[in-house]
C-alpha cells in the first residue's frame, strides 16, 4: 500500500491518465472540457461571426493567417502550448525537419484568453494567430496543457497551397442513370503548363472533398486522358471515381437566444444552466427536395443578447429529437455535425425514448446556428440517407486539392486549390 502512494505521488493521476492520450492526425478533441474548437483563414472583419465558415486553407505567402480558438469550460486559467506537424497527403507525419516549414520556434504559448462575461457556464476563452508555413502542404496543429506535451487537448488539420498548375472543374448530376437522380459528378481539368513534371498521368495526385469533410473524400484519381501537346489533363470517367452521393440540405436551428425561440427552437427553460429542446424531426429519406441554404454542416457561434459572442454567448442543454420506430438491435442513430467533429461516438449517440417516439440525444452546445443532419449506423457500417435521402439537386460544396512530389522533395507539396460550388444562390 506504502508503494502505491508513492507512485502516486511521484507520478500524480493525471499525468498517468495522459500517457493514455493517442496523437490521433485528424481533428480531434480530446477532453470533454474543449469545446467550440474554431480554425479558419481571417478574412474581412475580425467581429463578423461567420468567419469561422471558412476552411482552414491558405495560400502560401498570403496575407491571410490561420486564427485557432477554442473554449476551456474548467473554470480556471490553464497554460496551453501548440505545435504545428507537417504531414503527407496520407496525413501522416512527414520526415521534414521544422526548421524547414516552420519560421520560429515550434513552442507557441497562447498568450490571448478572456474569461467568460455574464454566462451561467464559465469558461475561458483561448486564442492564438497561428505562423505562416514555408512550405505548402498538410499540417495538424496540436494543443496540449502546460508542459506535458503527452497531454493533448486537441488537433486540428490544414492546409497550405501554392499556385503551380491550373484546374478547371465543373459539378453535374451523375450521368450514370442509376444515380442520376441521386448523385453529382464532379469533372475536372488540370492544365500544368510549363510545371516541371516527369510523368503527368501519375505523379498529380487529386483529392475531392464534399462540404469540408474528411469522411466524404474521393482520392487517388487517375485521369481519363493525357492531351501532351496542350499539358492537360481530363477527368471525366464513366464509372462513377468521381461521383458523390447528393445527400441533402442540413437541419439547422438558431440558439442565439435564450429569452426568444429561435428558428426550429421547441421549447426553452432557463435555469441554473439553460435547455432548449430543437423542433422534433422526421424522416426525410422519402420526400421531395426541398432547396434551402446552410453553411454545408457547419456551425457559427453567436448571442443574441450580448455584443461579443466570443465570451458572451453561453452552454446550451441542446436535446434533439427524431420521431422514428425502434429500430433493430444492430441500428443506431446518431445526430452529426461539424460540431462534432463529424465522429459517431458517445458523444452524439441517440437512444429511444417511447414517451417521446423516437430518438433524442442531449448536447451542451454554445450559442448560435448549427447545422446537423441524422445517421443510422447498421452492423458499424453508416448511412447518411437512412434518414436525409439523396437528392441530386443539393446544393453542395467541393474542393479539389493537387498534389505533386517532386523527385528531391521528401514531401508532397499542394500545388492547387480550388473550391467549386452546386446550386448554390449566394
Amino acid at each position: 500500500m506504502k508503494k502505491l502512494l508513492l507512485i502516486t505521488f511521484l507520478f500524480p493521476i493525471h499525468w498517468l491518465a495522459a500517457q493514455t492520450k493517442q496523437l490521433r492526425f485528424e481533428d480531434v478533441s480530446y477532453e470533454p472540457n474543449i469545446k467550440s474548437v474554431q480554425l479558419y483563414p481571417l478574412v474581412g472583419n475580425v467581429s463578423d461571426p461567420a468567419k469561422s465558415l471558412n476552411p482552414p486553407v491558405v495560400q502560401l505567402n498570403d496575407n491571410n493567417s490561420l486564427w485557432l480558438e477554442f473554449d476551456d469550460l474548467n473554470p480556471s486559467y490553464q497554460q496551453y502550448h501548440v505545435k504545428i506537424l507537417h504531414c503527407g497527403m496520407d496525413w501522416k507525419q512527414s520526415v521534414l525537419s521544422e526548421i524547414e516549414y516552420m519560421p520560429e520556434y515550434n513552442d507557441l504559448i497562447i498568450n490571448d484568453y478572456q474569461v467568460s462575461q455574464n454566462t451561467k457556464v464559465p469558461f475561458y476563452h483561448y486564442k492564438i494567430e497561428l505562423p505562416k508555413m514555408l512550405l505548402s502542404g498538410n499540417y495538424l496543429v496540436v494543443v496540449w496543457k502546460d508542459r506535458r506535451r503527452d497531454d493533448i487537448m486537441l488537433s486540428r488539420r490544414f492546409m497550405v497551397y501554392e499556385n503551380g498548375v491550373s484546374s478547371m472543374a465543373t459539378v453535374r448530376q451523375a450521368q450514370n442513370p442509376a444515380k442520376y437522380k441521386t448523385h453529382q459528378q464532379v469533372d475536372l481539368q488540370v492544365n500544368y503548363g510549363a510545371y516541371n513534371v516527369m510523368s503527368p498521368r501519375d505523379e498529380f495526385k487529386i483529392i475531392i472533398r464534399q462540404n469540408y469533410r474528411w469522411d466524404k473524400v474521393v482520392k487517388n484519381l487517375k485521369p481519363f486522358s493525357v492531351n501532351n501537346s496542350t499539358n492537360q489533363l481530363d477527368f471525366r470517367f464513366f464509372d462513377d471515381e468521381n461521383v458523390f452521393p447528393g445527400t441533402n440540405e442540413y437541419r439547422f436551428f438558431d440558439s442565439r437566444s435564450t429569452y426568444n425561440r429561435g428558428l426550429f427552437i421547441d421549447k426553452i427553460q432557463r435555469g441554473k444552466e439553460d435547455d432548449m429542446w430543437v423542433s422534433p424531426q422526421r424522416d426525410r429519406s422519402e420526400a421531395i427536395y426541398i432547396e434551402s441554404n446552410d453553411f454545408d454542416g457547419m456551425f457559427v457561434i453567436d448571442n443574441r443578447e450580448g455584443n461579443k459572442s466570443e465570451t458572451e454567448a453561453d452552454y446550451i442543454f441542446m436535446t434533439f429529437g427524431l420521431k422514428s420506430e425502434e429500430l433493430n438491435p444492430n441500428e443506431k442513430v446518431y445526430v452529426n455535425g461539424s460540431f462534432n467533429n463529424w465522429h459517431l461516438d458517445k458523444n452524439n449517440e441517440m437512444a429511444y425514448d417511447n414517451n417521446f417516439g423516437g430518438y433524442t440525444a442531449t448536447i451542451q452546445l454554445k450559442q448560435g446556428v448549427y447545422n446537423y443532419d441524422f445517421v443510422m449506423v447498421k452492423d458499424g457500417k453508416p448511412d447518411e440517407a437512412a434518414f436525409e435521402g439523396n437528392f441530386a439537386e443539393t446544393e453542395n460544396t467541393y474542393e479539389i486539392f493537387i498534389y505533386h512530389k517532386p523527385v528531391t522533395a521528401r514531401s508532397e507539396k499542394l500545388i492547387s486549390y480550388r473550391i467549386v460550388d452546386f446550386n448554390k444562390r449566394r
